[in-house]
This record gives C-alpha cells, structure tokens and sequence, in this order.
C-alpha cells in the first residue's frame, strides 16, 4: 500500500504553471529524496501533498483514501473539512525556517497541536513529548523559549513537533538550508535516525551526499516536472538524461 500517491497534479499561481503533471508513489517505510534547482516547483510539491496548497487538477491519495481527486468535468474536488483533517495529520511538515510558536516553550511547542487538534489529553502528550525531546537530543531544553535555541536545535524541535502528531509521512522542505554548516550535521543526524525507525519520508534536500546515503530513491526535478528519478547510484553515477547530469555534475562540483 502506498502512504501517499499523487496523480498528475498541477498547480498554478496566476499564469505561472509551477507543477506540470507529477505523479508519485510513496511506499510505506520509504525514503524518498527530492532534488533539483530553485524554482523547479520541489517546495511546492510538498505543500501540495499536505495540503497547505490546493492542486488545479489531478488526485492526492493518503493511504488509499481521496484528499483530492479530479472529478469528470476536470475540476478538483477536495474531501468533506472532517474527512480532509483526519487525512492531513496523517502527514507532518518540517519547513526550511522552523515556524515555531516563539511565546510557546519548548514543550509548548510540541505538545500544541496533539492537544488542541487530536484532542490528546495533557499529560498525555507532554509525556510523548518529552520522549521525542529525548529522541532528539533535546530533554534539557523543555521549558527554554525558541530564542534561546541555535537553528540547529531550532530544527530539532521542529522534527519533534512534527512527529507528536504520529503522522505516517513525514515532509521535510530543505531542512537545512536555514542553518550554518556547523549545525546541519545535527539535523541530518536525526533524519538519519528516524530512516533507521522505518519513517516514511519525503526530503527536498540540496545535500547531494546526504540523499545518496539516507535514500531509497532519489526524484530530480526541473521546471515542474520529474525529469528522472531511480535509486541513488544510479541518478548519482549514471543518470540516463542529459538535464540530471548537468545538474549532478555541477552541484558536486561546488
């Protein structure tokens, strides 16, 4: 069974068309890896899939169930507001800046939406909290405020917050594009971890090495398209289109 499935969807803002018809598969436990350069609609696609955009045409599947699907006339035709939020907590989001509560602590932060949204009880989901705090390497700063964090523990939290949900796919938007080289190997670290537990994930990343050894697929895009996609060695070493080893050879390069 595949945690999400996307077919043919488009997005448009305007005129500018920035998702040109992707479809993609994701298989429960995979670890899927999203690369290409700015502007090539990889950000977008992941909003799409948690529904923080709406598509213009085609279908969205969350473990077989419809957020979306295109109707005979060719609109897009969205699940009931009830249907459609029990389907979206299915999927948690790590942006690229964090997005945290800055008047929230710490634990405040992670224990918001169980609370408020699954209606868990308190206790409850501080005790899960507090177990991802450990998961993260972050027990000690429960009751700190985000302003006294570095990005790299910023980013952390993040990841627990998205994980006290218990989503079944985690998103991750450049993870580490807001952070200093120094604290990006924190991060990665715990991504690394939870690709160990079996989470199901998709990572836009510009970190070539990371998504060559955390992977088990690797999709390239450009200009809202999916040029070429197959397992790490093969986009890294051999890719079969021209575009992918241009891109490939330049990036690693850097």
């Amino acid at each position: 069974m595949y945690v999400i499935e996307a077919n043919n969807i488009h997005k448009r803002f305007g005129s500018f068309e920035v998702l040109k018809g992707i479809s993609l598969a994701v298989r429960e436990g995979e670890v899927v890896a999203v690369i290409g350069p700015s502007g090539s609609g990889k950000s977008t696609l992941l909003r799409c899939l948690c529904n923080l955009d709406m598509i213009d045409k085609g279908s969205i599947y969350i473990e077989n169930e419809p957020m979306a699907h295109e109707t005979g006339s060719g609109s897009v035709r969205y699940a009931p507001d009830k249907q459609l939020r029990k389907l979206c907590r299915k999927t948690g989001m790590v942006f690229q800046n964090f997005n945290l509560f800055p008047h929230r602590t710490v634990l405040q932060n992670i224990t918001e939406a169980p609370i408020a949204v699954a209606k868990v009880g308190r206790r409850e989901a501080e005790d899960y909290a507090l177990y991802l705090l450990e998961k993260v390497g972050l027990s000690d700063k429960k009751d700190v405020y985000p302003s006294r964090l570095s990005g790299g523990q910023k980013q952390r939290v993040a990841i627990a917050r998205a994980l006290a949900m218990k989503p079944r796919i985690v998103l991750f938007d450049e993870p580490t594009s807001a952070l200093d080289p120094e604290l990006t190997g924190e991060v990665l670290n715990v991504i690394r971890d939870l690709a160990r537990d079996n989470m199901t994930m998709i990572i836009v990343t510009h970190e070539m090495g990371f998504a060559r050894e955390v992977a088990d697929r690797v999709i390239f895009m450009d200009e809202g398209e999916i040029v070429e996609e197959g397992v790490p060695s093969a986009i890294f070493t051999a890719p079969r289109m021209k575009r992918t080893e241009s891109f490939i050879g330049k990036v690693i390069c850097l």
